[in-house]
């Protein structure tokens, strides 16, 4: 036991125009605070009082027993597997590596075995067709300057609003967009194709035997994630790889994956499935059966800077998901010393702990209000925009 004891902490909801930030402050009695990101696809505010409600897990305990913490948070809370509570668990699990980084003077990525993909990480740009409004030219417009930008990889939706199935025109228009993506970035770019859990298992099938033709590297998330079943029908039958994981929770939900289905790539979000100490259990178990681990990140640069150094230790990591180049303008000054992200690489940072701050004047000049509450719906027409505003 360490002679450092959790007194507090401090949460931050920062606004943006398709999903509010959460920041989260964990602070001790040496005066060293740990930093991390509790962001949902949506309840922000739920987030933050849930952090409040379950505050009874850790104000006075050492940050260095995170497994302690860890099982008390997820075993005394009866319904403990849903989005709200493993969020919190995530949080207060990923401030704490950041409070063991600084107490000891090593960056986080020391702590989880030391870098074994050198000093930067391969991403794939997301948030880059904002400004497409269904059209395969602007597509493969915007898919051009992607490349300009330096990355080799990028990740898109092009089925709109489709839940279940699409008439034969609506499916043949989105294989249109990716057929000139494709044409505009030539063989050499990685294509991920993201379903949004969209489609039905026959339905799946079928759209990723059409998109075989582009050679897309993935396929991601063709249904939805509640039946384990359709995920490894559709994973058994697909011509291409399937990669899944951002809606499932923790652990045992992964093993399920790895297990029964013939999924290619699992996508654990960090900031939802249980936080580094569940996030590098998560990686094992799909190590042992040679899946790849590609982490779900449509997260802010906090949330940005921790997947860097997890990924980094992560012998079967793949690639890391990035939407902080297409991301409201003002993202980078969010952090003191910003996130690196340059040609398609994310460079990991060396300082103690995440070797990042928040700067506080930027937080509370982009402070999350009833007058600016904003999330997307992803079965809403215009999705793609991040306009929706739900005040």
């Amino acid at each position: 036991m360490s002679k450092t004891t959790i007194t507090n902490f401090e949460t931050y909801i920062v606004a943006n125009p398709w999903k509010p930030w959460v920041f989260v402050e964990v602070i001790t009695d040496s005066g060293v605070r740990g930093l991390a990101e509790a962001t949902t696809h949506d309840k922000p505010r739920t987030v933050v009082a849930a952090i409040e409600e379950m505050s009874k897990y850790f104000i006075g305990s050492d940050p260095f027993e995170t497994e302690q913490m860890w099982l008390e948070m997820y075993r005394d809370e009866w319904f403990s597997k849903n989005i709200i509570n493993t969020t919190v668990i995530s949080a207060i699990d990923m401030a704490c590596y950041d409070i063991k980084g600084k107490l000891l003077n090593e960056p986080v990525h020391n702590l989880l075995g030391g870098k074994v993909h050198g000093d930067e990480l391969r991403a794939y740009a997301n948030g880059w067709y904002t400004d497409t409004n269904g059209d395969p030219e602007k597509f493969a417009e915007a898919a051009q300057a992607v490349v300009d930008d330096g990355y080799d990889a990028m990740k898109f939706d092009p089925f709109g609003v489709a839940w279940e199935r699409m008439s034969r025109k609506e499916l043949n228009h989105a294989i249109n967009i990716v057929r000139a993506v494709r044409e505009a970035v030539g063989p050499n770019v990685d294509l991920l194709i993201e379903g949004h859990g969209r489609f039905s298992a026959g339905h799946a099938v079928d759209v990723a035997h059409k998109l075989a033709e582009f050679d897309p590297t993935w396929f991601e998330e063709p249904c939805p994630p509640d039946s384990i079943n359709t995920l490894a029908e559709v994973s058994r039958k697909s011509p291409i790889p399937i990669a899944t994981g951002e809606r499932h929770m923790t652990k045992h939900e992964f093993f399920e994956l790895v297990t029964q289905t013939e999924v290619d790539v699992i996508q654990p979000d960090l900031m939802n499935t249980g936080g580094i100490t569940e996030g590098k259990k998560i990686a094992a178990i799909a190590e042992a059966d040679h899946v790849g681990y590609a982490p779900h990140n449509p997260q802010g640069p906090v949330a940005g800077a921790i997947y860097a150094h997890v990924c980094a230790t992560v012998p079967n990591f793949m690639i890391q998901e990035m939407f902080q180049t297409y991301d409201v303008e003002w993202v980078d000054e969010l952090l003191v010393e910003p996130l690196e992200v340059k040609d398609g690489y994310v460079t990991i940072p060396d300082g103690p702990g995440f070797g990042i701050e928040l700067d506080h004047d930027v937080v509370a000049e982009h402070a999350y209000t009833e007058e600016k509450v904003h999330t997307i719906n992803l079965f809403e027409k215009g999705w793609e925009k991040r306009e929706v505003d739900r005040r």
